[in-house]
């Protein structure tokens, strides 16, 4: 099969998180069995370019730019501003691919409605994977994100996107229940198919990335974020220490700001916690770490910890349990359905410091039990969770969706699908208007930025519209009410009117 995964994120320049190391372990898995596999994700810091990745073919594009001004849109909602354009320039990549040379299958991700243009146009089959989609995260307030509009709309395109796709397929059950209820699907059609690693790569053999520790060695990785339950491991380290004082801490993760307002920075707050504590110096922080070098920090390490709020189905467990290390993972998500209590490690409730420092404490004591769920970790990985293997159930499934592409023959944009994103540029630019003249209307501090901008961005058009201000002052006084304005003032106002409107001519050229 000719494979598109579409991804936002991709190792290494957009290697955000697990959307980004399963999209690279699936290229692979896929490319390995013989399928041509082309991913299209957003460029970093970095022009559009091509990219070969052993095989896999990457493009990288920029964020899709608008002729004209959105920014109306863009200040009131920020976030769907943000996931639109980057919809829109995954699109535009992937459909020229297409035109081109047709995709036997499209794969997205729910999140961030990566796949909308794919599922409203139909133009190939596809098939959407589970992550965790916004309703989530407006259910349970992760992320400080909130029931707004803005946050709402962008629910909205995923489960657009989801209702209209060939497949869904999810990394765990606890993810697929949740999404069967949030959409009013049937469970059954939501298909299972677990993470995949390369456990080559990750593997217990292999060099380690840390000089031996005195004592043991516990690690985290994962972003300093509140989901990810940083704050009820960094509690437990003192606790820990009390009964385990050799004991080193390595945590991986880049920074972010704390989401109980006040823009603090969350690394700041854990050594501020550490330091009072008194503990600071047996606790090491590394900001982010490349995927490909992320083996031998788990090699160096004797237990890792994911003690997340909620995941879906965290890598970072999946990734130490391929490097034969047990894990003491949480409850909240489908972390328990990888990591086996008791057998690959210790499965505790979430937000819990007191379960997360006596599961710790147990294993840093008991060498028995760490070498026994050592080895059980890496054999769970080698039966259940080897790239190859399910790449090939991925395989079974994309049969499926083009199978389930000829029957359902439907789509919800009936025209040419390369007008789909004109189209959708010009919907936006009237809402734009909308929000624009509303706010022109009711706020003069608006009013006054308006003319200032105008002004700094396009100080033709200002002289313009003050010149016929002035115009239609004068003729008012000169000619009557009931008669038609002077030639030259009906010239003026064709002429402003086709600069305003002069972003949604170009849109039409370019479709």
């Amino acid at each position: 099969m000719r494979i598109c995964l579409i991804s936002r994120e991709y190792p290494p320049e957009t290697g955000w998180g697990g959307i980004a190391t399963f999209t690279r372990h699936l290229a692979h898995g896929l490319k390995e069995i013989g399928n041509e596999v082309v991913v299209v994700s957003l460029a970093e810091g970095c022009d559009p370019k091509v990219v070969d990745d052993d095989g896999v073919t990457v493009h990288r594009v920029q964020h899709f730019v608008v002729p004209g001004d959105l920014g109306t849109v863009s200040m009131c909602m920020p976030y769907s501003s943000y996931v639109l354009k980057a919809t829109a320039a995954l699109w535009q990549k992937f459909f020229e691919l297409h035109e081109q040379n047709p995709f036997d299958v499209v794969d997205t991700p729910e999140l961030l409605a990566e796949g909308i243009y794919p599922a409203v146009t139909k133009v190939a089959p596809l098939a959407i994977r589970l992550y965790t989609p916004h309703s989530k995260f407006i259910a349970e307030h992760l992320h400080n994100v909130t029931a707004s509009f803005d946050h709402q709309f962008v629910a909205m395109l995923e489960r657009v996107a989801m209702l209209s796709a060939d497949i869904i397929t999810s990394p765990s059950n606890d993810l697929a229940d949740y999404v069967a209820e949030d959409l009013g699907y049937p469970r059954e059609k939501i298909d299972l198919i677990r993470n995949p690693i390369d456990p080559d790569v990750f593997s217990p053999d292999g060099e380690c990335a840390l000089p031996p520790a005195e004592g043991l060695r516990v690690l985290f990785v994962g972003r300093l974020e509140e989901r990810k339950g940083i704050k009820y491991l960094v509690e437990a380290i003192p606790e820990i220490l009390k009964t385990c004082p050799d004991t080193e801490f390595v945590i991986i993760g880049a920074d972010t700001v704390n989401s109980s307002g006040g823009q603090r920075s969350v690394l700041n707050d854990l050594r501020d916690f550490l330091a009072r504590s008194r503990v600071l110096n047996r606790v090491k922080f590394i900001s982010r770490v490349a995927l490909d070098e992320l083996p031998g920090y788990y090699r160096s390490a004797d237990v890792c910890v994911v003690p997340s709020i909620y995941d879906n189905s965290p890598y970072t467990c999946l990734e130490a349990m391929a490097c034969g290390r047990p894990v003491v993972g949480t409850s909240g998500g489908g972390t328990r359905e990888y990591v086996t209590d008791g057998e690959c490690g210790v499965i505790v409730e979430p937000r819990n410091s007191v379960a997360l420092t006596d599961a710790i404490v147990y294993l840093l004591k008991d060498g028995r039990a760490r070498l026994r769920m050592s080895e059980n970790a890496r054999r769970r990985v080698m039966d259940k969770f080897q790239r190859k293997q399910i790449a090939r159930e991925t395989m079974v499934l994309y049969e499926r969706a083009r199978i389930n592409f000829i029957a359902k023959n439907k789509t919800l944009y009936l025209k040419d699908p390369g007008h789909a994103l004109s189209d959708a540029a010009v919907f936006l630019y009237s809402y734009d208007k909308m929000l624009y003249d509303l706010l022109y209307k009711q706020s003069y501090r608006f009013r006054i930025r308006h003319w200032w901008r105008l002004g700094s961005a396009r100080p033709r058009l200002l002289a313009a519209r003050i010149l016929l201000r002035v115009a239609r002052t004068v003729t008012g006084v000169i000619v009557p009410k009931s008669s038609a304005q002077p030639a030259f003032v009906q010239w003026l106002e064709k002429q402003i009117e086709d600069k305003q409107e002069e972003p949604l001519a170009n849109i039409s050229r370019k479709s």
